[in-house]
């Protein structure tokens, strides 16, 4: 009974030394008696809800993380949420309130779930989003770690679930045993505008870079003079052109021969009526198409048509004469 009141005496001056001076001497007490990681935890635990109710938050968080590395207790977890809060580390706070009320659902505890759970959703409504995309490929490379802010990523993440940050500058990582690392920094200036962010393949720790790519020099449209080949709509204008000016020329001299010798017998007067029906066709295809082709392929092609007149001592006509 003897040794039960000292242990206990030891016990309550441990406790009111670490309140009144330092989380330090909690942990490494004057008395002689140990105090084990649960009795540490609740010490710091207890010095922190003082200093948080007298506004010292800024103290009271790192006694709370000591708090809750040597017990993890729910308590601890959502009562360092609120200190993140309180001290704008919003997306810690989400992420501790999330946790407790996963943890709370699991414990069919429904009423700290509900309070986690509201607390954790008003704070996702001020964070930004990062997305982050691990291909296939790259996450079957053996032991990948990817990690946002020193943090590592769940796998569950990697294929482009939305991660809430907070405004600013974020790293992302990405490294494997014998690759060399990955490294990016982004920053997130707008909230209502999720970043993604993509993992290339790692490489190996004695592969070469990757050669720089050739890239193609803008060169003239017309280089040292040369003609650019026609597009196949200038082609087939001035074909059709060509052929019927030929046409044209052939019926009409073969009409104009005829009555020149005498008359136009009515085989002579159909084959020139055919010509000149063909030619005057062709004709008018040709400047079809050569007008609904744009200008800038007309003239990169070089291409080029003009209707020339022509006069002999049997008659006159005109010429359709093109370039390509």
């Amino acid at each position: 009974m003897k040794s039960g009141k000292h242990t206990g005496a030891a016990l309550l001056a441990a406790i009111t030394l670490a309140s009144t001076i330092t989380p330090a001497r909690a942990e490494d007490p004057a008395s002689g008696h140990e105090l084990d990681p649960v009795e540490r935890a609740e010490v710091l635990f207890t010095r922190a809800m003082e200093l948080s109710a007298e506004g010292r938050e800024m103290e009271a968080c790192p006694m709370l993380e000591q708090s809750l590395r040597l017990d993890p207790a729910m308590g601890t977890r959502y009562r360092l949420a609120e200190c993140y809060e309180k001290t704008n580390r919003r997306e810690a706070a989400y992420r501790l309130y999330t946790e407790v009320a996963d943890e709370a659902r699991r414990a069919g505890m429904s009423d700290r779930e509900s309070r986690a759970r509201l607390r954790s959703e008003a704070l996702s409504a001020m964070l930004a989003r990062l997305v982050v995309w691990v291909p296939k490929d790259v996450a079957e490379t053996p032991d990948l770690v990817v990690t946002i802010d020193g943090a590592p990523l769940d796998r569950a993440t990697w294929t482009g679930e939305p991660l809430p940050v907070e405004l600013g500058e974020h790293v992302l990582e990405a490294m494997a045993p014998g690759r060399r690392p990955y490294r990016r920094v982004v920053a997130v200036h707008d909230a209502t505008i999720p970043v993604e962010l993509s993992v290339p393949t790692l490489r190996g720790e004695h592969e070469a870079p990757p050669a720089p790519r050739p890239v193609a020099a803008d060169l003239p449209a017309n280089p040292g003079g040369t003609s650019a080949a026609p597009s196949a709509t200038t082609t087939a204008a001035l074909v059709l052109g060509l052929g019927g000016a030929g046409a044209f020329l052939a019926g009409a001299g073969l009409g104009a021969a005829g009555l020149a010798t005498g008359g136009l017998s009515e085989p002579v007067q159909s084959t020139a009526a055919t010509g000149v029906g063909v030619g005057v066709g062709g004709i008018v295809a040709a400047g079809v198409l050569w007008f609904v082709t744009p200008r800038a392929k007309r003239a990169s092609g070089g291409a080029s048509m003009a209707l020339v007149p022509s006069f002999d001592p049997l008659g006159g006509g005109v010429s359709l004469r093109g370039r390509f």
